[in-house]
């Protein structure tokens, strides 16, 4: 009989164990990242959720810091060397979205800093340039 029940708790123990770690496998872990940077006429930031460091849900939004909308005739947002890059003929609102959305693999991990460089032309045809560098704060 000491057998019996020997062999009964082990197989329970077993279960239990099996159960434990596949729930712990299951669980999601989540990891926010917020990355702010600044320059003198745009704002930058990367507000973005990981899953599992691998399925990634957030953006990217780059903010023009002046009122002159008009003044802006063609813009290149370039994201972390060709990444991501935007061209407009106009800007037609202060704020750019830059949605991303992942499943395999995250652009950015907790401490790696994004770097932003905005090229744009003013109505005057005058060239201007600016590197925004995002990071953790």
């Amino acid at each position: 009989m000491g057998k019996t029940n020997n062999v009964l708790w082990v197989s329970i123990s077993i279960l239990i164990l099996i159960v434990a770690m596949s729930l712990t496998g299951c669980s999601k872990l989540h990891t926010r990242i917020n990355l702010m940077g600044e320059s003198e006429n745009w704002r930058g930031e990367l507000d973005t959720t990981v899953t599992n460091e691998r399925a990634e849900n957030g953006a990217y939004t780059i903010s023009y810091k002046k009122d002159n909308l008009e003044d802006i005739k063609d813009y290149e947002i370039n994201i972390n060397e060709g990444r991501i890059i935007r061209k407009e003929s106009d800007l037609t609102s202060k704020s750019i979205n830059f949605p991303i959305t992942r499943t395999k693999g995250s652009m950015v991990s907790r401490n790696e800093d994004q770097t932003i460089v905005i090229e744009w032309t003013d109505k005057n045809d005058n060239n201007f340039e600016e590197k925004l560098i995002l990071r953790e704060k």
